[in-house]
């Protein structure tokens, strides 16, 4: 039964390009899955929708899509399936939906298949149970699953108010490759061992186990795939002031990270525990240098000969103290060193102190409010707009557009894939080290990355948007 809701479902979709799918989305299975649903998933498996054609032209331009194909068929192969039946005969859209039964969470198939002869067949090669429900083909691997779903006497995941509020975050049910939705015990039940398994640092989980419910969507277009992933939380979300300092990312960097966090924020205890075992070992306390730290951050990466240049700036509480606490941290690494102690440098923009390593030197100092740590005498001048802003390089503004990333938005990660692939092999050659062929070929079709998170309303979202050339 794993190989076939694992096999059905990710084949058809991943396969409807090879003669798969066809037919119009049913869209309705909700109607007929009971409300107390853990979880559901819906997949686009037509072929001929303009979703899923995107994706697949999207895959051809990587050399590894034709072997990720061979594997997939031998898998369904070893397992007893045919592959080619299945993507003939899956039908235009596959659900699954997670029900508890007796406690514990079993998953049920739904389709309506194109051949449904063809399509029994298939279940039928496997150990599990299968039937035909209000037009659809259910299989599960327990009766018990399938019951839950045909013997229902309640309202069904259709009219959940939850359910109904997460949908109206995400694209319609034609707009997307898959769509996915998990209530609060649904979180629960599979958030459960990775606390076990997380142990202490679970707590990097943050609000997410307590979330009301979270939903997701993977879309398609113009060359781009987009994961869109949001959740409405129980806690009043947090809110930020501006984001003057994301604003001041220069032009040219092919690494761009800005995070808004609170600067009264403080680090938890369990966190704070793991990061004094590391600091005890490195000499280093951890816990208090992030604490001085804490506050807005940006960092970011530009092409640079022999090496690339890397800037970090934030805006601590307390700026000097913070300044003092990077400079116990880079005195630390530096023993040994052509000149141990920093030296206060005027540099382009104002004054930063120098430590000198040998091959390269590292600045850093407090600058009109700002903490700025970096290994380019450039950088103050960068930081005040000598190269220009990110916010205006056309790479990144065709990111943020297709990725659907509002002006105000203070927190977000960038590359610059297409230009920082030239600069990682060159970092590589400077190591006597090559890019595996494999990896290099794989990573030139794709031109950019953006992530990013915001809160609207209550509900908080994260988007990750991968843009191919």
């Amino acid at each position: 039964m794993r190989v076939r809701l694992a096999g059905v479902a990710v084949v058809a979709v991943l396969a409807a390009g090879c003669g798969g799918g066809g037919g119009s989305s049913s869209s309705d299975a909700d109607t007929i899955v009971p409300a107390d649903a853990v979880a559901f998933v819906t997949i686009d498996t037509d072929a001929s929708s303009p979703q899923v054609s995107s994706a697949l032209e999207i895959l051809r331009k990587f050399p590894i899509e034709p072997k990720a194909e061979q594997q997939l068929r031998a898998s369904i192969t070893q397992g007893g399936g045919n592959f080619k039946t299945i993507t003939s005969s899956a039908g235009s859209e596959i659900d699954i939906a997670a029900i508890l039964v007796n406690g514990k969470p079993h998953a049920v198939g739904l389709a309506k298949p194109s051949d449904e002869k063809a399509f029994d067949a298939q279940l039928d090669t496997a150990p599990s149970v299968h039937t035909t429900f209000k037009g659809w083909t259910l299989f599960a691997d327990k009766q018990a699953a399938l019951d839950a779903v045909t013997k229902r006497s309640g309202d069904s995941l259709a009219d959940d108010p939850p359910y109904q509020a997460a949908l109206k975050t995400l694209p319609g049910a034609g707009d997307a490759i898959a769509r996915f939705y998990a209530s609060s015990a649904g979180l629960q039940t599979a958030l459960g061992a990775a606390r076990s398994n997380l142990g202490p640092t679970a707590s990097a989980l943050g609000a997410l186990p307590s979330a009301k419910w979270i939903a997701g969507a993977l879309t398609s277009q113009d060359g781009a795939v987009k994961l869109e992933v949001h959740a409405k939380a129980n806690t009043p979300a947090l809110t930020h002031a501006g984001r003057s300092l994301a604003d001041k990312i220069p032009a040219g960097s092919i690494v761009a990270l800005a995070v808004q966090s609170s600067a009264t924020r403080t680090i938890p205890s369990a966190t704070a525990d793991q990061l004094s075992a590391l600091g005890q070992q490195l000499g280093v306390d951890l816990p208090g240098l992030i604490s001085a730290i804490n506050g807005p951050v940006i960092a970011y990466v530009r092409p640079g000969i022999p090496l690339p240049e890397v800037t970090l700036a934030s805006q601590p509480a307390k700026p000097q103290a913070a300044a003092t606490a990077v400079g116990g941290l880079l005195a630390r690494f530096a023993q040994g060193a052509k000149t141990a102690k920093a030296v206060p440098t005027q540099v382009d923009g104002g004054t930063l102190n120098k430590l000198d390593l040998g091959p390269v030197s590292l600045y850093y100092g407090v600058n009109d409010g700002q903490l700025v740590v970096t290994d380019s005498a450039n950088a103050l001048a960068e930081l005040k707009g000598s190269l220009g802003r990110l916010s205006a390089d056309a790479v990144f503004k065709d990111a943020k557009s297709g990725a659907g990333m509002g002006d105000d938005n203070p927190s977000f990660l960038f590359v610059d894939i297409k230009d920082a692939l030239p600069a990682l092999s060159g970092f590589a050659q400077l190591a006597n080290q090559s890019l595996p062929p494999a990896v290099e070929n794989n990573l030139r079709p794709l031109k950019s990355l953006l992530s990013f998170g915001s809160t609207d309303g209550g509900v908080q979202s994260f988007v990750v948007y991968v843009k191919t050339s």
